[in-house]
């Protein structure tokens, strides 16, 4: 069994198998369905066929079940998830909402355990560990 991920709010897992399904909005007000990869790091990314999406676009992304907003009170770019591990450690999982920006911080407690991609140091964790 890979990860659980939880909307941070109603804490209802939003994993379907090894993908991670959420909802995207964009500034002009087009929403559609955005699907994730649940492995780290890895940034394969679909969208629902009537919601054309361009690298570079910035989506607002919400919890499908209760549509809590995921962004973070002090970096709008980034939005966050609860993950479950195997051994049922909880962590919380910062990425980007920008469509093609490759960003993912991994926090355990006050500590970035893990971060991924070419765009990571665009950002600085220690205000996503403030978040928590």
């Amino acid at each position: 069994m890979s990860a659980k991920y939880l909307c941070p709010k109603c804490r209802i897992s939003v994993n379907v198998g090894d993908q991670i399904v959420l909802i995207g909005k964009t500034k002009n007000g087009l929403k559609g369905v955005v699907v994730l990869k649940s492995e780290l790091g890895n940034y394969t990314t679909l969208f629902s066929d009537d919601f054309p999406i361009f690298e570079g676009n910035k989506l607002s992304l919400s919890c499908p079940l209760c549509r809590a907003s995921l962004s973070t009170r002090k970096q709008k770019n980034i939005a966050h998830l609860k993950m479950i591990d195997q051994e049922d450690n909880e962590a919380t999982i910062f990425f980007s909402q920008i469509y093609g920006e490759k960003c993912t911080f991994k926090i355990e407690g006050k500590q970035v355990t893990q971060s991924f991609g070419d765009d990571k140091d665009q950002y600085k964790p220690d205000w996503l560990i403030e978040e928590l």
